[in-house]
């Protein structure tokens, strides 16, 4: 049998997800569905703990929610729907590397906690990248794996209103 596909997740998608914005979370909420089912598999860097410490309205108000962090640890919870993966040397050399790189090529300076996430996700030859940030979309074409906006084939159909 063969192995699921392997996506990895930017933090901002998490970000997304726990903000709850509108016109992202049909397509995050669905996606996380498929991982919980076995579809495919998600990862992301060990970061991302950092990088999805509030909402933020928790931000804004100045007040923290234990409601949301309960949301964001069921993210990567065992048995959750998300592995994450430890950051070490070599990836630290491999985010160096790229950052060096995108200077070099002309493709823009990379920060490093996104030189850290893509040197993650070509570590573990991932079939594809989601992230909302354009600084890393615009890295697409020079990875081996796609680096695109979070993508359903087909949303589930939803019920006609009314139907039992």
């Amino acid at each position: 049998m063969a192995e699921p596909e392997r996506i990895y997740w930017d933090a901002c998608v998490f970000l997304s997800y726990i903000n709850g914005v509108p016109d992202r979370l049909p397509t995050i909420d669905e996606l996380l569905n498929k991982a919980r089912a076995g579809e495919f598999e998600l990862v992301t860097s060990s970061l991302s703990h950092a990088e999805v410490a509030f909402a933020d309205i928790e931000k804004t108000q100045g007040q923290l929610d234990p409601e949301i962090e309960a949301k964001i640890d069921d993210l990567w919870k065992p048995g959750g729907p998300v592995k994450t993966v430890e950051f070490y040397d070599l990836i630290g050399i491999e985010a160096r590397d790229l950052m060096r790189q995108g200077i070099a090529q002309g493709w823009g300076s990379l920060k490093p906690n996104d030189a850290m996430h893509l040197a993650t996700a070509k570590r573990l030859q991932v079939a594809r990248m989601h992230t909302y940030d354009d600084r890393l979309l615009k890295w697409d074409g020079h990875t081996a794996f796609a680096i695109e906006e979070p993508v359903v084939a087909q949303m589930p159909l939803s019920p006609e209103p009314g139907a039992a």
